[in-house]
């Protein structure tokens, strides 16, 4: 009969506890990496989410900046319908008969001696082109801002041009003479905004994004550019030409003069041809 007791040598149970603590020991090693690397997928992912986020943002700025700048390209390129092309003046209201010369008016805003005319002649020239015996246009010049050192010109023309595409380019021209301040101390946004008004500009808050947001920079500056080729070196000047005819000036001291309306009259009379 063997004398062994149960539970075998101390020795190798100690040596299987090892081995266990061993296994025990290397699975939390390898679950520690299995963690590390989880974390580690995790970071990159974010990182690459984050990337691309920042991706998407960059392109998003991107294009809402090429939009702004196509919309400030527009906006700069816009034309008030009644002149219709760059470079061209406002024609006035009417249908001119058969015969009827052409009546160039150029005009500044700024300019105390347009007052004057607008004053005196400002009606008779509107009812030249309502009731059709001439067809009438207006420039708008800009030249006096070099000479008085400021920008008001510049801003009054932009601001007709803004009435214009309301369909008040009449009533805001005689307003804006009506309001003319003294020479050199120009319109602000705010003087404009109330000329217009006066003008009954019927949206004023539309009138004043196309002011501010310049829409009718090119137009105006396009208007300034025809001057020269025109022969005008001053304002008012006053311009009639017959259909197929010769241009002819009329003479600034009977523009000035005791009836510059009736000065518009004979010299549009004249250069009426019978067809």
């Amino acid at each position: 009969m063997s004398t062994k007791k149960p539970g075998g040598h101390p020795a190798r149970a100690a040596q299987a506890e090892d081995a266990r603590e061993a296994r025990r020991a290397k699975a939390a090693a390898m679950r520690r990496r299995e963690l590390a690397k989880e974390r580690s997928r995790r970071v990159l992912l974010i990182s690459i989410a984050v990337v691309v986020v920042l991706a998407v943002v960059a392109v998003v700025a991107v294009v809402i900046d090429r939009s702004r700048e196509d919309d400030v390209a527009l906006a700069a390129q816009a034309v008030p319908p009644s002149a219709g092309a760059q470079g061209a003046g406002y024609v006035l209201p009417g249908t001119p008969v058969d015969g009827a010369p052409t009546l160039d008016v150029w005009l500044d805003y700024q300019c105390p001696v347009c007052k004057r005319f607008e004053t005196a002649a400002g009606d008779a020239v509107v009812e030249l082109a309502s009731s059709g015996q001439a067809r009438v246009v207006v420039h708008t010049l800009t030249f006096l801002d070099g000479n008085l050192g400021n920008d008001s010109s510049q801003r009054a023309a932009e601001a007709a041009a803004a009435a214009d595409a309301q369909g008040r380019f009449v009533e805001f021209n005689a307003a804006t003479f009506a309001a003319q301040p003294d020479e050199g101390v120009g319109y602000t946004v705010a003087d404009l905004r109330a000329i217009a008004r006066t003008a009954g500009v019927p949206d004023l808050d539309a009138w004043q994004e196309a002011v501010e947001g310049h829409a009718y920079r090119d137009y105006v500056n396009s208007v300034a550019d025809t001057m020269q080729d025109n022969g005008v070196t001053g304002t008012p000047t006053v311009t009639v030409t017959p259909a197929g005819g010769q241009k002819q000036e009329i003479p600034t001291e009977q523009l000035l003069g005791a009836d510059p309306a009736g000065a518009l009259q004979a010299a549009v009379a004249a250069a009426t041809t019978t067809p």
